[in-house]
């Protein structure tokens, strides 16, 4: 009986979102291919190992991938898409209809359609069983006054497509929203949110397999960068049996979301309480500390038949070494306590010791770059 071969059609950007799904799988020896969709390919994600004998097709406008998708098509191979940033996510999903004859895609043929909209999002969750914090939904154009909200209030894009970190802002009160609203951005829709002052985040990193939903664990962020609203620069990837995470209605959420793949789910923790801030439909670059820690969801998800012994995951700390050492920069830890958490860390997002090649390509072009300037 002639053996399936499977392999991944990576569509990413040049960031650790990509990354991290190219050396889990590569880890795991498992075919791939990348459609990278970048100006400048920033992180050197092209330059890692595990794209030696590996098909990389280079794009500028997210519609490009559509043409090489077609030329791929190979029915000698089961092959799955999975994608690494929110814009690809929504393009592959608008082209399900075209993409899933050929392909295992995020959808399967069905679409996730309006649960890339956060509002969406909380209004399921919520039909799930998971606690959710009150929410409004707000045009850039809409009178603010006329919102009844009690502050401190979170404002933050309603669409992760059409906005970014820098929209996500932290009001106190009705001066600080209009000082937000005032800042330079191509964000027009909002949803304004309940502020929970956390004691702490989790970004629980799962997989929907055919077989199952699968979480591993979460990162309980430690730190962010900038503080509260940024991204993590270091925390602890804990196994899921220990964290009160409500699994069934995560699964649930997955299971009618109608989505496969890689993702992660957001909460805020306060007072034994986990919040549903959102999920994100595709993979992350905190995803790879579930490699590190034992369980390669990218590999499960290609691999149907394997079983990762749920019992060795194990916990690991996760650092962005770059974004975490600002804070010894700035005053806030020091010099000492940041070495101690850099010895005690397995999984670095920025850096890996086993796929050396894309961080020294980084600092040789910093090196070239200072020698001209």
């Amino acid at each position: 009986m002639k053996e399936i071969r499977r392999r991944a059609i990576i569509i990413g950007d040049s960031t650790n979102n990509t990354l991290s799904v190219v050396r889990s799988l590569g880890e795991a020896h498992i075919d791939q291919i990348l459609i990278l969709k970048c100006d400048e390919d920033i992180c050197f994600v092209s330059k890692s190992k595990y794209l030696k004998k590996s098909k990389i097709y280079h794009i500028q406008k997210i519609e490009e991938c559509l043409s090489i998708l077609q030329q791929l098509r190979d029915n000698k191979w089961i092959q799955y898409i999975i994608c690494s940033f929110d814009e690809a996510a929504v393009f592959v999903d608008s082209q399900e209809s075209e993409l899933s004859p050929y392909y295992k895609t995020p959808a399967r043929g069905k679409h996730i359609g309006g649960l890339f909209n956060k509002d969406a999002q909380c209004k399921l969750a919520e039909e799930c069983g998971l606690t959710v914090p009150k929410s409004i939904n707000f045009h850039r154009s809409d009178c603010f006054d006329d919102l009844y909200v009690k502050y401190p209030i979170l404002l933050k894009p309603l669409n992760s497509t059409k906005g970014e970190k820098g929209d996500i802002h932290i009001c106190q009160n009705q001066n600080d929203v209009q000082n937000a609203l005032a800042e330079e951005s191509h964000c027009s829709d909002f949803i304004v949110q309940e502020f929970i002052d956390k004691e702490y985040e989790l970004d629980c990193i799962g997989v929907r397999t055919e077989k199952e939903v699968y979480i591993a664990g979460a990162v309980r962020k430690i730190r962010h960068y900038p503080w509260l609203v940024g991204a993590g620069a270091y925390g602890l990837f804990k196994p899921i049996q220990e964290l009160d995470i409500d699994v069934h209605g995560v699964s649930h959420f997955l299971e009618r979301s109608n989505y496969y793949g890689p993702f992660s789910v957001e909460f805020l923790h306060k007072d034994n309480k986990n919040y549903f801030m959102e999920v994100n439909f595709r993979n992350e670059g905190l995803a790879y500390a579930a490699t590190v820690a034992g369980a390669n969801l990218h590999a499960l998800y290609l691999t149907p038949d394997m079983e990762i012994d749920k019992n060795k995951v194990h916990e690991v700390y996760m650092m962005n070494y770059s974004l975490d050492f600002l804070y010894v920069k700035d005053g806030t830890i020091s010099l000492w306590t940041w070495i101690r958490d850099f010895l005690r860390t397995k999984c670095f997002i920025n850096i890996n010791f086993k796929d050396l090649n894309p961080v020294l390509c980084y600092y040789k072009c910093k090196f070239r770059q200072k020698l001209h300037s």
